[in-house]
């Protein structure tokens, strides 16, 4: 690679262009081979071109497209330095992605959200973080985060500027959001219900403790709901179905819906077709195959996947059995005529595409077919054809139906989506979106906001079928346009769709309580920096398990929140045994194993080879541990491993009664899952819970000794390794020097993936070469389950200090080589 003067030199000495040119072609390029890492080279020649790039005035580009925007750091530097640059609005602003990224040259992003091709995207894709489970969120999202990532992302000048203006924003328009918009700015901001999140954003948060969700809810009811409008037909053939395991299929005409039991078939005059499904049963495992319902040209086709091969039948001939893919070569022979098109919207352009139309014209318009005689046109019809277009007005966009209605069209909606302009009873007009999986939102036309949903709207059928839709209850729905209560004859299912908005605004209700009570709330403090995860599971590498599953990760991509997550629980664990459950912990994967094995934690990171991030997470590790209790052998503690006959059983603790803190969840499947527990006196006796395996906890040293072990770790330093205490331990186990060497200095790298480098300092510190420290080391990671946990326990001292003063002990060590291990239980 030319050295970085060298381009500079020539790029300055090139034609007008050139500089910008090579530029783009870079940039290109790694686009072209999906290179995430940032660029530190690249982005100091960008700066020492910057008054070449200024003085030449030709844009830098991007042919990446809009989703491989990954470049945040070059194009901050773009906008910080006025460097000319064209580049496709992009769709995402990859931030997690950004923070994963551990090479040098990290800009503080401040200028990129004040360009106004990245402004409102960025400031977006700042609160979004926060819930990303890629950043380290619960997978769940809208959890409050841990404080040390929101000091994570705050730390970043542009990221903490913009999730101020997005907070702002969203708290701002809570105060008239319906109830559908008023649930996702509550779950965006979810992250921050945290005393961490109030310290940082306490006066924009102190709008949402003034919120009531019940004007959310009122204004929702004003907007409609779809069980306003009903399909008698689709209420009949739905009543008689499983809607948990309900299916439907299009070919217009006819409609299909079935479960695993029963299809119907129907078209706009009412049910045609039913149907009892004829699936065998699966062979050896409890259950009939899953069925798959499908139309081709007005007849049904009944089908499910049986050794690899989709075989099925025709509905109207049950005795022949068919292979699927043979019915789909013969189908896709048959020109599709308009009969039997799907009620799918066509373009007026002709080859499906929409050409540009001047101003105050319609910009899409999209025409379906004609409705039968008599369907209720709850899209609008005029001579029985229904359909939509946008035009352009004064100051905004409106979407309009075909009879003439308009309603605004949202700058969030997607018109792909646009169903169409929805009459609701009541004389309301409302803008239906619906998503590829069928998720419906109506839109409040005075916020510009989701009023209902996105959601499947249970008990209705797929949008396309909407034109065939009338009112459910009159009476029920001018008093929700107009804000009034129910009447006592209300129709029992608009009655229930009403409950169900209604314990939305109760949820809602409750999380407003909680953004409430943050101002009292002390703040919490921050876990050490490499209590993270990543470092945590390096740390532990090979103590919990013998394979490479276990092996150090060196990804920057590693969940960072389980290992903070881990201190909360071990920061929790003495109430929670006094007073019963905790939730269970999603912390580092295999932490509850080394629990029954201090003195092998002690003892990596005691010795000078283990690396600093490493040890200062073993430190950490072992301190949280002693203030839990689980370093004192005389209280009774231990570590259960159960198994339960329920494969999602949720809190084992509450469900069995257990005075116990679940520490981890380690496998589940074939209707039985398996946990491990922690549990003071004796194991517990309860139907369909097993105790398969019992470790007493406290088993090196005390919570003193530990403690001890902690403060000389601090005072002294880590122990130098010194040769010659190979020899006598080698000969006291019966091993090669390499592999005692390897052993005494906590066996880092025991179970480290073949294309981990040992580091260089350790190789020198311990004598040994690269290719004695590989043999040494798959020789230890051979070791069966757990064993490599008991000999490192084994090697530490009892009396902390005799390992700084003579090493690790050797005579114990022996006894435990010589001596079998209890083998873990491993579902």
């Amino acid at each position: 690679m030319q050295r970085l003067d060298e381009i500079e030199r020539q790029l300055h000495a090139s034609e007008p262009g050139a500089p910008a040119r090579r530029l783009s072609r870079l940039l290109a390029d790694r686009a072209e081979h999906n290179v995430r890492t940032r660029s530190a080279p690249l982005l100091d020649l960008v700066s020492r071109l910057g008054d070449r790039l200024r003085a030449d005035g030709v844009p830098v580009t991007s042919s990446g497209g809009p989703w491989s925007f990954r470049e945040l750091d070059v194009y901050d530097l773009f906008v910080a330095e006025d460097i000319p640059f064209e580049l496709e609005p992009p769709n995402r602003i990859p931030l997690a992605d950004w923070f994963a990224d551990g090479e040098p040259g990290r800009r503080p992003l401040l200028a990129l959200g004040t360009h106004p091709l990245f402004t409102t995207r960025f400031r977006r894709e700042c609160v979004d973080l926060l819930g990303s489970h890629s950043f380290g969120a619960e997978i769940t999202g809208g959890q409050p985060l841990h404080p040390n990532l929101l000091a994570r992302a705050l730390a970043v000048p542009g990221v903490a500027a913009m999730l101020a203006a997005e907070v702002d924003v969203l708290t701002a328009a809570a105060a008239a959001a319906p109830i559908g918009e008023l649930k996702r700015i509550l779950h965006r901001l979810g992250p921050l219900r945290t005393p961490a999140g109030y310290a940082a954003f306490g006066p924009l948060l102190d709008r949402l403790a003034t919120l009531d969700p019940a004007d959310a809810l009122s204004r929702t009811l004003r907007c409609g709901i779809p069980v306003e409008l009903a399909w008698p037909a689709y209420v009949q053939a739905f009543a008689g179905l499983d809607p948990a395991h309900l299916r439907t299929d299009q070919d217009w005409p006819l409609l299909a819906i079935h479960d695993n039991d029963n299809a119907v078939v129907l078209g706009p005059s009412g049910v045609i077709a039913r149907y009892h499904l004829n699936v065998p049963e699966r062979d050896g495992i409890e259950g009939r195959f899953q069925p798959r319902c499908t139309l081709h040209g007005g007849r049904l086709l009944v089908s499910w996947r049986a050794r690899g091969t989709e075989v099925g039948y025709w509905a109207d001939t049950l005795d022949v059995v068919l292979d699927v893919a043979d019915v789909d070569a013969e189908l896709a022979g048959i020109v599709v005529g308009p009969a039997t098109r799907p009620p799918t919207f066509s373009d007026v352009v002709p080859g499906g595409r929409f050409e540009p139309v001047p101003d105050g014209g319609p910009v899409r318009r999209r025409w379906r077919r004609e409705l039968p005689a008599g369907a209720p046109a709850a899209f609008g019809a005029v001579d029985g054809e229904t359909g939509w277009d946008v035009i352009d007005t004064a100051g905004m966009s409106c979407v309009r139906s075909v009879d003439g209605r308009q309603v605004p069209l949202p700058a969030t909606a997607v018109v792909a989506q646009i169903a169409g302009v929805l009459r609701l009873p009541g004389g309301a007009d409302r803008l239906v979106t619906a998503d590829p999986f069928g998720a419906v939102t109506i839109w409040d036309p005075v916020t510009g906001t989701p009023a209902y949903g996105p959601d499947r709207a249970e008990g209705m059928p797929p949008v396309g079928w909407w034109d065939l839709l009338g009112p459910r209850d009159q009476a029920a729905s001018a008093a929700m346009r107009a804000g009034g209560p129910l009447p006592p004859a209300t129709d029992p299912v608009l009655v229930a769709g009403v409950e169900r908005q209604a314990t939305i605004a109760a949820d809602l209700t409750a999380t407003v309580h909680l953004f409430r009570a943050l101002r009292h709330l002390p703040p919490s403090p921050l876990v050490p920096a490499h209590a993270d995860d990543a470092t945590l599971t390096n740390a532990v590498a090979g103590l919990a398990y013998a394979s490479k599953f276990g092996a150090p990760r060196r990804s920057a991509r590693a969940d960072l929140t389980a290992g903070y997550r881990l201190m909360d629980l071990l920061h929790s664990l003495p109430a929670a045994l006094r007073g019963g459950s905790s939730p269970r912990s999603a912390g580092v994967r295999g932490w509850s194993r080394v629990v029954g094995g201090l003195g092998a934690l002690a003892l990596r990171a005691g010795m000078a080879t283990t690396p600093a991030p490493e040890r200062e997470a073993l430190a950490t590790l072992l301190t949280a541990l002693a203030d839990a209790g689980l370093a004192d052998g005389t209280a009774g503690l231990s570590m259960l491993t159960v198994v339960v006959d329920d494969e999602f059983p949720g809190d084992i603790a509450a469900k069995f009664d257990l005075r116990a803190v679940v520490a981890e969840g380690i496998h589940s499947g074939l209707g039985r899952s398996c946990h491990r527990v922690i549990v003071r006196g004796a194991a517990p006796e309860r139907d369909g819970l097993q105790v398969v395996e019992r470790t007493p906890l406290g088993a090196w040293g005390t919570t003193g000794s530990v403690q001890r072990f902690v403060d000389l770790l601090a005072e002294r330093g880590p122990v130098t390794w010194r040769p010659e205490w190979a020899a006598p331990a080698a000969t006291a186990v019966g091993v090669r020097a390499a592999t005692a060497t390897a052993l005494l200095t906590g066996a880092l790298y025991a179970v480290a993936a073949d294309d981990v480098v040992v580091p260089a300092d350790y190789l020198a510190a311990t004598g040994l070469t690269a290719r004695r420290e590989r043999a040494a080391s798959r020789k230890l990671g051979a070791l069966p389950p757990g064993r490599l946990l008991h000999l490192l326990n084994a090697a530490m001292p009892t009396d902390p200090e005799t390992l700084w003063r003579s090493g690790p002990d050797v005579a114990r060590l022996a006894a435990a080589w010589n001596t079998p291990s209890p083998t873990p239980y491993e579902p």
